[in-house]
């Protein structure tokens, strides 16, 4: 249930990302334009997207939620249409050095996100936020990160729909999904990412070893011309 470096810290739950296709290497590293460089990655990204596929979220158990349809007892199903451009026909922007991150919140039984009102949403969220979502912020590390990612684009840009949760041990659950674009990442320059999932529930521990509410991972665009 645990991917990525987040886990989860007694009711506040981890936000974990793909690709990580290299054990204990939390660097998104590749040569912009070098299949072979990046198959790693895309092979990582697409073995976790499998799950959401059509023909995988087919069955008597598997509904399409809203507000207002939610039964407890039923899955719902993720529409991978979601993630805009970070699909896979378009190699998820690593052919081009536009890179597509995938970002879930680890599984936690019983956990259901607090919304912010109007008066409590955090600044950093700025027009995405919306009170029925889990919010998804990503930013550099440092001013220098800050400098050279880019801009980016989350899509869905609102985050995490509230009615996915909780998770009881539905079978079959399927987690919802954030894509996190980076545009126009500077290259040959490693960038220190942290990403954070934003509910008045939901507490940022930015210990690397006790990681919570936050993904923190390095990408490197190698903007060499291939052999």
């Amino acid at each position: 249930m645990v991917y990525g470096n987040a886990g989860a810290i007694g009711n506040n739950p981890g936000l974990s990302f793909r690709p990580m296709p290299w054990a204990k290497s939390t660097m998104i590293y590749f040569v912009q334009g070098d299949k072979q460089s990046f198959a790693p990655i895309i092979a990582n990204i697409r073995a976790h997207l499998i799950q959401y596929e059509n023909q995988n979220q087919d069955g008597r158990n598997y509904i399409q939620c809203g507000y207002g349809v939610r039964p407890r007892e039923k899955v719902c199903t993720f529409n991978l249409d979601l993630l805009g451009p970070c699909i896979w026909k378009e190699e998820y922007g690593y052919n081009d050095g536009e890179p597509c991150v995938i970002l879930k919140l680890n599984k936690l039984y019983g956990w259901e996100p607090e919304p912010y009102d109007n008066n409590t949403r955090p600044p950093e969220l700025g027009d995405r936020w919306r009170p029925d979502h889990v919010g998804v912020t990503c930013e550099g590390d440092t001013d220098t990160d800050k400098e050279n990612m880019g801009p980016i684009a989350y899509y869905p840009e609102e985050g995490f729909p509230n009615y996915y949760f909780p998770y009881l041990n539905q079978l079959g659950y399927r987690s919802p999904l954030v894509a996190v674009h980076f545009e126009r990442p500077t290259n040959n320059v490693l960038l220190r990412i942290v990403c954070k999932a934003w509910a008045k529930n939901i507490e940022h521990n930015l210990d690397p070893l006790w990681l919570a509410g936050v993904a923190k991972f390095e990408i490197l665009v190698d903007g060499r011309l291939p052999h």
